[in-house]
């Protein structure tokens, strides 16, 4: 949020998780409605999760989607902050954690995983003219590191270069940061990275700095729920399905992001003249409603 299949080619984020989890509190359990399967998500990790309108979508929705349809039950999807996605689940506020969660050896000793369902890893983001290389990653030692709050990309920063990142709550703003001259450079799962660099032509991707596999999270001791889990990915991998999901809802983050790339010149003129003596000439007056 990376596979053995194409979306690590392709991938437009959205972290690999490396949740805090002893940090975020412990939420009271709620039973789930009769005939309902809760997922619990971060949905700023396309094409893994994220919003159209006010539905959360994306490759996770779909594949929960059919556990849920094994199950015989409907899907309720919840957005949380990304470092409470698996102390909800262990509280026992949904029984599915899925949002693009790198499985770690720390997370398996709190969660049990489905099979891995996607191959991927984390990416240097970089200005062009400052540009980071993997193979020389020990470069961004003593450097300014934006990277997601409670991911991988976290941890790789104190593990490997020794030192504290600067946090961000999603690649977006810690990338935004790095283009304000906040960060030297940032570290982000690849799909995300390539999402936030789409229409900059100034930025660019290092190769993988890692290699990590992405599953869905249940709350340990739940071995005929973690079977059908394990059947369902396996069904759609075999069939193909999975991947038919991958490059469908990729495709529509990217048309997304497209769209809001569009918007940004109208909303970027409105932004500049908003104030209503503008006397700026140079502006579309009737777009931005300013009067001269």
């Amino acid at each position: 949020m990376k596979h053995t299949l194409p979306l690590a080619a392709l991938a437009a984020a959205v972290a690999s998780l490396s949740f805090a989890d002893e940090a975020a509190p412990a939420a009271e359990a709620v039973a789930p409605a009769p005939g309902t399967i809760r997922m619990i998500t971060e949905a700023t990790f396309p094409p893994y999760e994220f919003r159209q309108g006010k539905e959360v979508v994306g490759i996770d929705v779909e594949i929960c989607k059919a556990v849920a349809k094994e199950l015989g039950k409907t899907l309720a999807v919840e957005d949380v902050e990304f470092d409470s996605v698996i102390p909800s689940l262990i509280a026992g506020k949904a029984e599915l954690a899925a949002a693009g969660i790198t499985v770690t050896e720390d997370r398996k000793m709190k969660v049990d995983f489905s099979h891995p369902y996607v191959r991927t890893g984390i990416v240097f983001i970089f200005a062009k003219d400052k540009p980071f290389d993997a193979e020389k990653a020990e470069e961004a030692k003593g450097k300014r590191v934006g990277v997601q709050n409670g991911t991988t990309s976290a941890d790789y920063v104190r593990e490997k270069l020794g030192q504290e990142p600067e946090m961000f709550d999603s690649p977006a703003s810690a990338f935004a940061a790095m283009k304000a001259g906040k960060v030297d450079v940032v570290i982000a799962d690849i799909d995300p990275a390539k999402a936030v660099i789409k229409g900059e032509p100034d930025y660019d991707i290092s190769e993988l700095l890692t290699v990590e596999e992405y599953a869905i999270a249940i709350k340990k001791g739940q071995p005929e729920l973690l079977a059908v889990l394990n059947k369902v990915i396996d069904d759609l991998d075999a069939s193909g399905k999975l991947d038919e999901i991958k490059d469908e809802w990729t495709a529509k983050a990217e048309a997304a992001a497209a769209a809001e790339e569009a918007a940004k010149p109208a909303e970027e003129a409105k932004a500049a003249c908003a104030c209503a003596d503008c006397k700026d000439e140079s502006c579309d007056k009737a777009a931005c409603g300013c009067a001269k």
